[in-house]
């Protein structure tokens, strides 16, 4: 057997073997029957079976061969997409890197080699697919790594000569806002923030605004995200629902109309105007617009009798009603300045919109609780346990600060690591919360960025 040789011809040496090992079973089988069962075997048979055996030994090594011999030769011809891919990779990196420093306000760090092969990869697959008129690829080109390679070394040069301009130094590829993964920057959504939203996450935002009114209207640090743009995103149901719902958290709270069937409870709405009935059109019920109850013909208006049931539970809780959209309100924490989903501010003792009445803005045990989070917070469990003296003066010095300014005009979010419960969805984090550097108010990314 050759010790050096091709894949051709280890496949035409590997057909001898074949052919010589199909001769010794045709002759084995043309002796079967003819010799007792405990008749021993002749000194030819025994060389029939020795040679069989190593032929198929030397089949199998020949086979071993040829696999590596093809992995050989798929390595050599691919070496140069596998190295334009690793550095495509390697730049992919980079460009979170580099959407990290903007997020953060930092200085966006010089576009690596890496980088440069990767927009200029992009560019090309986007020209490549503008030239291409159907789904033809057999006019594919290969990419060569030496062109590249120049290519990137002139972007370089023009780089520090400030040649480019802000959009070629722009990465390919963005980070999103919410999950933190890369996506390409021609399918993301760029909110009026500069946020970016890859399309899992915008959606999945849209849902949640339809069923939380205090995620409407949809939003990024406060500011409202173009509908018209968001639209053509959607599927056609989420797209009907979300403009249904729109409609909806539009009108006044105080003026909205739903229809009275428990099982149905379909906005029908707005009650502005004169007096009229609404029939609903999910399942016919009939509806006063005046007192929003059943229709009730040559008779009076009436309060509805489960508004009058909720009123007496919030009265014996001592819950207040918010004046601007009459939602029933609870102060879990804080002073009592409340403010509503509906933007009204207004004082939680006596109802009356905020800083046009004479009562106190705290309470003494409420002013304690909430000094005490908002150093926990800051520091942490563990200091605290280290080094209590120094938790509890930080407590009381942090209640003189609120005695005099409590309130949180502008959040200013920072990473904290570490899990906890979100204090405005209460939902469960594992990984990291957001927490606020004024108020020190620890929350989710979602609600740092899309409620608060």
């Amino acid at each position: 057997m050759n010790t050096y040789c091709s894949v051709s011809d280890i496949e035409a040496e590997a057909l001898v073997l074949a052919l010589s090992l199909l001769n010794i079973e045709e002759v084995e089988g043309s002796r079967k029957g003819k010799l007792r069962e405990d008749a021993c075997l002749t000194d030819e048979e025994i060389a029939f079976n020795f040679q069989a055996e190593y032929l198929k030994a030397s089949l199998t090594e020949l086979q071993d061969r040829r696999f590596a011999l093809s992995l050989d030769e798929a390595l050599e011809t691919d070496s140069a997409a596998l190295n334009v891919l690793s550095r495509i990779n390697q730049g992919e990196q980079d460009d979170h890197l580099s959407a990290l420093a903007l997020e953060r306000g930092n200085e966006v760090p010089i576009p690596t080699h890496s980088q440069e092969i990767l927009e200029w990869t992009v560019s090309l697959s986007e020209f490549g697919s503008t030239m291409s008129s159907n789904n033809d690829i057999t006019g594919a080109v290969e990419p060569d790594l030496d062109e590249m390679n120049d290519l990137a070394e002139s972007s370089r040069l023009q780089y520090h000569r400030g040649q480019l301009s802000a959009r070629d130094r722009m990465p390919s590829r963005v980070e999103c806002v919410i999950c933190g993964d890369l996506v390409r920057r021609s399918q993301s959504f760029n909110a009026p923030c500069s946020h970016f939203y890859c399309r899992g996450c915008l959606v999945n935002l849209v849902e949640a605004s339809t069923r939380d009114e205090t995620l409407y209207p949809v939003r990024c640090c406060q500011q409202p995200l173009p509908v018209a743009n968001l639209l053509p995103l959607l599927s056609s149901d989420l797209r009907s629902h979300f403009q249904e719902k729109s409609a909806e958290f539009a009108t006044t709270p105080t003026s909205r109309i739903y229809c009275p069937n428990q099982i149905c409870s379909k906005f029908l709405g707005s009650s502005s105007g004169h007096k009229s009935e609404i029939t609903c059109t999910s399942c016919g019920t009939r509806v006063c617009s005046a007192c929003k109850n059943r229709a009730h013909l040559f008779e009076d208006c009436a309060e509805n009798a489960q508004t009058s049931v909720v009123k007496s539970l919030a009265s014996q809780m001592g819950w207040q009603t918010c004046p601007g959209c009459h939602a029933i309100v609870e102060l879990c924490q804080g002073c009592y300045h409340m403010t509503c989903r509906c933007s009204t501010q207004f004082c939680y003792l006596c109802a009356a919109l905020w800083k046009t009445c004479d009562c106190r803005q705290w309470d003494d045990q409420r002013l304690l609780d909430d000094a005490e989070r908002r150093v926990y917070n800051e520091f942490g469990a563990r200091e605290a346990a280290a080094r209590p003296e120094i938790f509890v003066d930080r407590v009381y010095q942090r209640m003189a600060e609120l005695e005099d300014n409590h309130e949180c005009l502008v959040h200013r979010w920072v990473y904290r690591h570490g899990g906890g419960c979100c204090e405005e969805c209460h939902d469960n984090l594992r990984t990291f919360l957001m927490r606020c550097r004024h108020c020190q108010a620890l929350v989710c990314r979602r609600c740092s960025v899309n409620r608060l």
